[in-house]
């Protein structure tokens, strides 16, 4: 008896043993399907997020073309290009794997939104006519000499001329300055000045020499050197001793500030320099991307 009782509770061991193993069998299968699912899902996440940049990237090079879509391996996209401003577009891209269906919940999707400004069309340097252009007052005292027109108390938009934001001339910039020394060189091609309200750009060395497209985010004082092209004042501009300007001025200063010319100064519009200076504009080959946010 004794022996069958101990075959018995053998059986019964042996049985629980294999029921044990059974479960943590399950258990581990379990774990790792749903590890793998996860996996999976991640990396199809991945994917899609890849896919949906594919498609901007698509929607940049064929603009303004619109709607887009298309597919990578296991994946695809679509893409709808729509106006903010005249130069200014909203892309918004959405790329799925294995589709792009959010009503399917086997697809992984991610979108993302994107500003862009898009390469700029060529300029229009024949629209620039005058020698100083400013939308506040503009005073010549002294010996100072313009020749060409000067266009007070004047409407206009640095969009509008040169074809381009001035976030897109700042972040393309040949040379990009803040708070810089007296007489600050070189300022060739496309320069971009940042001032503090406190402090002010000047030109006073007479052998100082710059070109191109200067844009001055504050105010401006020259007073000696010799400019050839297009000065942008956003603020306001101060004109004495004798400097030598060549090109155009725009002075973007408000209506209640005046421009000021004292002195010696010799101010010429010349349609080669501004013309010149157009060509300096930071390269249109390739959309701006002004923002990047995912959905």
């Amino acid at each position: 008896m004794l022996r069958k009782n101990n075959k018995g509770f053998i059986l019964v061991v042996a049985y629980m043993i294999v029921v044990v193993m059974v479960i943590l069998g399950t258990a581990f299968s379990a774990r790792t399907i749903g590890e793998r699912r996860v996996a999976d899902k991640a990396r199809d996440s991945a994917q899609a997020l890849w896919l949906a940049e594919a498609g901007v990237d698509r929607a940049i090079k064929e603009f303004p073309n619109s709607p887009l879509s298309g597919t990578i391996g296991s994946g695809s996209y679509s893409t709808q290009t729509t106006s903010l401003t005249s130069t200014r577009y909203l892309i918004n891209s959405s790329g799925g794997v294995p589709g792009i269906t959010s009503s399917d919940p086997n697809n992984s999707i991610r979108k993302i939104r994107v500003i862009v400004e898009p390469p700029a069309a060529p300029g229009a340097p024949g629209d620039v006519t005058s020698a100083i252009t400013a939308n506040g007052n503009v005073t010549i005292k002294g010996s100072a000499d313009v020749n060409g027109d000067v266009d007070a108390n004047a409407v206009f938009d640095f969009e509008e001329i040169f074809n381009m934001t001035k976030e897109a001339v700042r972040e393309g910039a040949n040379h990009l300055y803040t708070d810089p020394e007296n007489n600050i060189t070189p300022v060739e091609r496309c320069t971009w000045v940042d001032l503090n309200l406190a402090t002010e750009m000047m030109i006073t060395d007479t052998g100082w020499t710059g070109n191109g497209i200067l844009v001055v985010n504050g105010d401006l004082v020259i007073t000696g050197g010799h400019f050839s092209g297009i000065i942008w004042v956003i603020g306001t501009l101060r004109v004495s001793g004798n400097p030598i300007i060549d090109g155009a001025i725009f002075v973007e200063s408000g209506a209640e500030f005046e421009t000021t010319l004292t002195g010696n100064p010799t101010v010429s519009f010349d349609g080669d320099a501004v013309a010149e200076a157009f060509g300096y504009r930071p390269s249109d080959s390739t959309a701006t991307i002004m923002s990047w946010k995912e959905d």
